[in-house]
């Protein structure tokens, strides 16, 4: 799934009937860690959501939500904690980019990085170690062939590097689609 598909199929499941029905009996409010950014635990009542294809449920009316949920069942850039990389609020302060996590039941995190339509999912297997002050190194997970990590490098690219994404333009590269 591409970045703006799962925005698109984020918008028919939160018109699901059934999606709708299943939020208002399954989900709970899910405690929210101190962070720069929301970041939140998975709970046991998420794992249902597993259904639609989420790793934790998402209201459907939440205008202001995000523009896509924590899918499940999409590939992602793998990510290691550093302290050598920039603190991840600094990608806050890029126009329309926001920041969501969720710590999941078992260790790992996925941080999910929206800007516009584009929405990014990367993990960090070490959850307990992720630090959401601090940073993050990706990495190009060999269990994925070499196409599909460039094309999460690249959907990434856009959201998150902004500056970068505007040097390059101006000398002339342009990220491919995927």
């Amino acid at each position: 799934m591409s970045n703006t598909e799962g925005t698109r199929a984020w918008e028919y499941l939160r018109r699901n009937p059934d999606y709708v029905e299943a939020w208002r009996t399954a989900a709970e409010l899910a405690p929210e860690e101190p962070a720069p950014f929301p970041l939140r635990a998975q709970t046991a009542a998420d794992r249902e959501a597993a259904a639609w294809g989420l790793l934790a449920w998402e209201d459907p009316d939440e205008e202001a939500g995000p523009g896509s949920p924590f899918w499940a069942d999409v590939s992602m850039l793998e990510a290691v904690p550093s302290l050598e990389a920039p603190a991840l609020a600094e990608m806050l302060k890029e126009p329309e980019v926001r920041l969501s996590g969720l710590r999941l039941e078992g260790g790992a995190a996925i941080l999910r990085v929206e800007r516009g339509e584009g929405s990014v999912q990367v993990r960090i297997a070490d959850g307990a170690a992720f630090d959401p002050a601090g940073g993050i190194a990706l990495r190009l997970p060999l269990a994925l062939d070499l196409q599909v990590r460039l094309c999460r490098t690249a959907e990434l690219w856009p959201i998150a590097g902004a500056e970068t994404k505007k040097e390059g333009a101006a000398r002339g590269y342009r990220t491919p689609s995927c």
